[in-house]
């Protein structure tokens, strides 16, 4: 299955976090696209069934850049995906980033594979297993098509 892992960055950790995913769903045997929104358009959600949409907190929402590319995905897009977000926040941040882009991706008709899946950050840095758990979910997200 062609999958797209897609992510916002700041300072890495949810880059570094997407590509662990996609190294857990690539195992698989998945064809497995990790992308970067700053270097991506609507095109790359074109014909792929799956979307793994991942983005940094920024005071619990998504960054304007990366909505905007996922508003005009879902119009090109259609709604025949599956998708599941995830997102990097503190601790103490009860509702982030991923949170919001499970509603949008529900209400705009698309199917979640699972619920909105964080990973913490403290200090500036990713806690320590968050990477493995990356691994693991991609594995369990594979494990779920």
């Amino acid at each position: 299955m062609r999958i797209l892992v897609i992510y916002d960055t700041v300072s890495g950790n949810t880059e570094r976090i997407a590509q662990r995913i996609a190294e857990g769903l690539g195992a698989s045997g998945h064809q497995v696209s990790c992308r970067r929104q700053s270097v991506s358009g609507e095109e790359d959600f074109m014909g792929v069934p799956l979307w793994v949409i991942g983005s940094p907190t920024h005071w619990g929402r998504v960054p304007f850049r990366f909505n905007t590319l996922l508003r005009n995905a879902l119009k090109d897009a259609g709604s025949d995906h599956a998708f599941l977000a995830f997102d990097t926040r503190y601790e103490k941040v009860h509702s982030g980033a991923a949170d919001r882009v499970h509603q949008l991706m529900v209400r705009e008709g698309l199917r979640p594979l699972m619920s909105p899946q964080p990973f913490i950050v403290e200090g500036n840095q990713l806690r320590q297993g968050e990477e493995e758990k990356a691994v693991e979910l991609g594995r369990t997200i594979a494990s779920l098509l």
